[in-house]
């Protein structure tokens, strides 16, 4: 008894001090990483002279805002404490790391204070990095650069997701449902957009640019080229350019489709009516809005009809493989939404922005989940910045929604209530434009108006004559 006693303790020992040892090696290695987690590699591009943190674990790659690039955009970025990071548009740049090939790729504009080369642009060039050996190794030709070693904060992370919201641990099961894909390389879907048209093929001549918009049409069109966006073409079909001005100051090539648009047959494809979310609100508490990102990027134009979307420049003809600017794209992406949606009737997408309406808690988890789940399937993304997520009272499309029902915005009723009075027909049909959207809630709204729409009678659109009128 005593000596079965005696072994038992010996083995407890022994067990406590494997225990202790492991429990220790354990901490010594969690206190190693993190140490080895405040260094990181900085690399530098010999063309700018910019330097760039190497981190796989900031999930989008960005630069600093400068004075003159600072107009802000709408996109936001997140830092490891979910404090908000603004941006400022996009800015292309092509790197030279002493590679031997160079790296075009659209840094995001951003307040912070150095640049990062991030997970998206390390995992495009398939580059890697050897914190050790201070390379930034190429995963391709096997070539590296050596960089230097830095020790930063160990929280230098930069998300697109914002970890402090209510539902980050739902958004986590679907990663890259958050990561801006600027531009989508692999379609998850088989929808396309069609340009059925009218008469012969248009055509238009090259519009001269400037030597500053030249130079930057130039760059953008070989950043699209090298990532397939568009490609050299021998089309009958051709739409000039145009360098169409983005909230940020800089510009986004397009065509100008006018003439092809004319010639045009509409997809009647319908799209809903505004008011048409009400349909999802019966005895709903809890509401989400979701904001898709870049959603028309997603949509490819069918083969047989790139043709048409040739755009000529003075350097090439080149066609494009997006519906941006197209005729007939809204009814294309809302057909299209409709269909990644299906059956799911507590939602109410209307183009890019999504309703999400439930009765509980409980029920909107799982709502979200579904939602979540069919977006990540058909590879949307979401701006999370601009999305709204469990909320008793949310804004949607010009309305305030709560669990008693809907009501006009009351910025938008007193701008209503203090517009000037028309003083002539074209004032008076933008302001029976503005009245109309809340008519629903406006009683005998005909009846009170009918006078007013009298003098819109045998008008043109923009008729400058004086209304003549008593009080």
């Amino acid at each position: 008894m005593s000596t079965s006693l005696q072994l038992e303790s010996k083995t407890t020992r022994k067990s406590g001090k494997l225990k202790s040892a492991v429990s220790s090696a354990t901490n010594s290695a969690a206190e190693n990483e993190k140490e080895c987690r405040k260094f990181r590699l900085f690399v530098r591009d010999r063309r700018s002279n910019l330097r760039f943190l190497v981190d796989s674990g900031a999930d989008v790659s960005i630069i600093p805002a400068t004075s003159q690039n600072k107009k802000k955009a709408e996109y936001l970025l997140y830092a490891a404490n979910g404090t908000e990071i603004s941006t400022y548009g996009i800015n292309m740049l092509n790197l030279d790391l002493g590679l031997r090939r160079d790296f075009q790729f659209p840094f995001i504009i951003a307040d912070v204070t150095k640049g990062i080369l991030g997970a998206d642009f390390l995992h495009k060039y398939n580059l890697l990095v050897d914190i050790n050996k201070k390379k930034l190794i190429d995963g391709i030709t096997n070539l590296f650069v050596l960089g230097d070693i830095t020790a930063i904060s160990s929280d230098n992370v930069i998300s697109t997701l914002n970890k402090s919201i209510k539902i980050s641990n739902l958004l986590l099961k679907y990663p890259e449902i958050s990561r801006p894909n600027l531009f989508p390389k692999v379609i998850k879907h088989d929808v396309k957009h069609f340009i059925e048209t009218n008469g012969q093929p248009i055509h238009a001549k090259a519009r001269q640019l400037d030597p500053k918009r030249l130079a930057i049409a130039k760059e953008e069109f070989t950043f699209m080229l090298n990532n397939e966006i568009i490609r050299p073409s021998n089309s009958q079909w051709s739409s000039p350019l145009h360098l169409a001005t983005k909230k940020d100051g800089s510009y986004r090539p397009c065509g100008d489709y006018r003439q092809l648009n004319a010639q045009t047959i509409p997809d009647r494809y319908p799209i809903p009516r505004l008011e048409d979310f009400h349909k999802i609100l019966k005895e709903t508490k809890i509401f989400s809005k979701i904001d898709l990102f870049k959603a028309y990027f997603q949509i490819p134009i069918a083969e047989e009809h790139k043709c048409k979307t040739a755009i000529i420049t003075p350097f090439g003809l080149y066609e494009n493989v997006m519906s941006f600017g197209l005729k007939n794209a809204p009814a294309t992406f809302q057909r299209f939404i409709h269909e990644v949606l299906r059956g799911l009737d507590f939602v109410f997408p209307y183009l890019d922005d999504i309703l999400i309406a439930s009765k509980s808690n409980q029920e909107h988890e799982i709502h979200l989940n579904l939602v979540l789940e069919r977006l990540n399937t058909f590879g949307l993304r979401i701006n999370i910045s601009k999305s709204v997520f469990v909320v008793e009272e949310i804004e949607f499309l010009g309305y305030l929604i709560t669990p008693q029902g809907s009501r006009p915005l009351p910025d938008k009723v007193q701008a209503i209530m203090n517009y000037k009075r028309p003083e002539n027909i074209q004032d008076l049909r933008t302001f029976l434009g503005i009245l109309n959207f809340y008519r629903r809630y406006l009683k005998d709204a005909a009846k009170n108006q009918a006078l007013l729409h009298e003098y819109l009678k045998g008008s043109k659109k923009k008729d400058k004559r004086k209304i003549q009128s008593t009080d």
